[in-house]
């Protein structure tokens, strides 16, 4: 804004000297076909440009004017359009008997349809730079000159006054060559209402941009302080179909270029996105409405907000934040916001996430293929850095709600690190903790979470797409990973983890009928049927390249103690585990289950779960419960000594437990 303000500026003191210039030439020179070359000789000794012009029509009364048509006027040799402005008629008047009193009343200023062309070279030159001119540089050398001698008498300053001012169809484009950027204005329309130097500035119009057509007005109090490098008070406003902004606080063209309120809003962001981005295509956003509030400063060394309100449909958010232009944006924000919905960013829902059937892993990991080596873009961590911290009022995602928690992410040079404070979950808490680095060549992260009784069957299912697991859980986890794509992350995952599940049920494998195999002689069963009810199950496991380790599994049910031991290789998406299930004597509380007393000695299968991640089968291994009871007999006596006692004690309860919950004589 500030190029084109101080451009816009540019042109119309230029044509009004040149008005002055030639009136003044009407009465000094004659015959009048001379005027026009003499105009075109100043100007080009003034600036170094090259004035050109087929038609000038002069008036002498009521007012002194000229009209010139088809005027011309030229770029440096550097630039890459031959004129920098050129239009069809520039219509100068001036009121005659202010003038013998030293007042310039300028009653008509018109340019009609002027192309005007900005540009930025690749070294920084300017087209409407004119301080290396031969006039600029005698002018400086007299007035140092000056400055060494003494000190020139004040000049007697001239009155300025202005009448009708406008632009009328124009089109304004300014190249940043340096940027490899160009900004288009068409159908330019300008009205200036500023009557003498003294008076506040109005600027009303309107222009074209990328085809939306835009409503401009601009007020300033001292519009000649703006001019000397000092500020004014003033106020903007830009108004479009779908969005409006206005800025009301103090404006410069150095130093601090704003400093006020901001009120702006987008009835339809991804339309106005879309415009802006020249697409044809409308992308589908999480929000349609924008509207903002607040204080603004900007200078060039960035946007400073405060006390800001922003409204992005029903989501609220208030507090501070800043953008710093150095070489890449540095953002500092504190807000705080209302609760959020964030299925709207990732279009998912409680029954869309919950599918993928009950198989033990989902997605990708449903299929055997392998994990994909498309290679990660982390490029946008190494364009911006940040400092974020966020006070939210909870959040939904997928169904599930999460309770206020303070949210902080922050980002410098590649290094991402983010942190959950600890947040209310499901009955339960829940804190997690991410950190990604790709500052070097190989990206690297790590992830950490905490939970303490929570409920473990919507979370799993909405997150991992597992529903065979139900309880209340405790688990901590934190693993590592390297790699720029999913195949090397996951094989590259190391870490560690506990878990401790409590009053729930494991669906697809059902331990008291396996345990029933040794009566039954199967040899072979799939995983999908059955349920394994327990009081407790806890473990801990160990990662390394991708493979997750186990060995010391330990379920506690009320007719069921069972331990286990194995891998689950995610690279390969295979398992290879073994449980070994261990039928109670007889009905028992939950707290004789817990303490492990009255089990069956030597009635104990070990059971291999293993298999590819769509296809795991549970097998038997009879020739070890075979090879247990020939080395230790003593065993099997005292599990059929037990059965005894407990069938005097409880006769239906121990008949039931034998013959259809896990006994001897399993259904078959």
């Amino acid at each position: 804004m500030k190029k084109f303000f101080k451009g816009l500026v540019s042109f119309i003191v230029f044509f009004i000297a040149l008005g002055i210039f030639v009136i003044v030439a009407l009465r000094t020179y004659v015959p009048m076909t001379k005027v026009g070359a003499l105009a075109k000789q100043k100007v080009h000794e003034a600036t170094g440009r090259d004035l050109a012009f087929t038609g000038a029509k002069f008036v002498f009364w009521p007012d002194i004017g000229v009209r010139l048509t088809d005027v011309s006027f030229s770029n440096p040799a550097w630039a890459q359009k031959k004129n920098m402005v050129s239009l069809g008629e520039a219509d100068v008047a001036l009121a005659v008997m202010p003038l013998l009193h030293k007042k310039i009343v300028v009653k008509r200023f018109i340019l009609n349809a002027p192309d005007i062309d900005l540009e930025i070279s690749k070294d920084g030159q300017r087209n409407w730079d004119f301080s290396q001119t031969p006039a600029a540089a005698t002018l400086a050398a007299h007035e140092q000159q000056q400055g060494k001698s003494v000190p020139a008498p004040p000049r007697q300053q001239l009155d300025f006054h202005f009448g009708q001012m406008r632009i009328d169809k124009g089109r304004l484009v300014f190249a940043d060559m340096q940027k490899g950027q160009t900004i288009r204005l068409d159908d330019v329309d300008v009205n200036v209402k500023w009557p003498d130097p003294k008076s506040p500035l109005h600027i009303d119009g309107a222009l074209t941009y990328k085809g939306k057509r835009i409503n401009l007005a601009l007020d300033l109090d001292r519009p000649m302080d703006i001019l000397a490098g000092k500020e004014s008070n003033g106020l903007a406003d830009m108004k479009a179909d779908d969005f409006n902004v206005k800025a009301h606080g103090a404006y410069a063209m150095q130093g601090v270029f704003f400093n006020g309120a901001v009120d702006a809003g987008i009835s339809d962001l991804a339309s106005t996105l879309s415009w802006l981005r020249n697409e044809k295509t409308q992308q589908k956003l999480p929000f349609r409405t924008l509207a903002f509030k607040g204080t603004a400063r900007l200078e060039g060394t960035g946007l400073t907000l405060q006390k800001a309100a922003l409204s992005l449909d029903d989501l609220q958010a208030k507090g501070d934040a800043s953008v710093s232009f150095a070489q890449k944006p540095d953002i500092v924000a504190r807000l705080s916001l209302n609760k959020l919905d964030l299925d709207r960013f990732t279009g998912g829902s409680a029954g869309t996430a919950s599918k993928g059937g009950s198989g033990g892993a989902g997605g990708q990991a449903a299929t055997q293929g392998g994990w994909d080596t498309t290679p990660l873009d982390f490029s946008g961590l190494k364009a911006v850095n940040a400092d974020l911290q966020l006070d939210t009022g909870g959040f939904m995602l997928r169904g599930i709600a999460v309770g206020p928690s303070v949210l902080t992410v922050k980002l410098q040079n590649g290094e991402l690190r983010f942190q959950s404070s600890d947040a209310t979950l499901l009955g339960g808490r829940f804190s997690s903790g991410l950190a990604l680095s790709v500052a070097r060549a190989v990206p690297a992260m790590s992830f950490a979470f905490n939970m303490t009784g929570v409920e473990a069957q919507p979370v799993l299912a909405t997150f991992a797409h597992f529903r065979k697991l139900s309880g209340t859980a405790t688990a901590h986890v934190a693993v590592t990973a390297f790699g720029d794509n999913q195949n090397a992350v996951i094989s590259s995952l190391a870490g560690k983890g506990d878990f401790d599940f409590k009053d729930g049920e494991l669906k697809g494998i059902d331990m008291v009928k396996i345990a029933q195999l040794v009566q039954a002689h199967s040899s072979n069963t799939s995983v999908g049927t059955g349920t394994t009810k327990f009081v407790d199950m806890t473990g801990t496991f160990t990662i390394a390249k991708g493979v997750a380790a186990n060995n010391d599994l330990k379920v506690e049910g009320a007719v069921l103690r069972a331990s286990g031991h194995g891998t689950i290789d995610l690279p390969q998406k295979y398992i290879h585990y073994r449980v070994t299930p261990v039928l109670l004597s007889g009905q028992q509380t939950t707290g004789q289950a817990a303490a492990g007393q009255q089990s069956v000695s030597g009635l104990t299968v070990p059971v291999n779960i293993s298999g590819p991640f769509n296809h795991i089968k549970v097998i038997p291994d009879f020739a070890a419960a075979i090879g247990g009871i020939v080395a230790n007999p003593s065993n099997a006596r005292q599990t059929i000594k037990n059965i005894r006692n407990n069938f005097k004690q409880n006769p239906i309860g121990t008949l039931q437990n034998l013959l259809g919950n896990g006994g001897l004589f399993g259904r078959r």
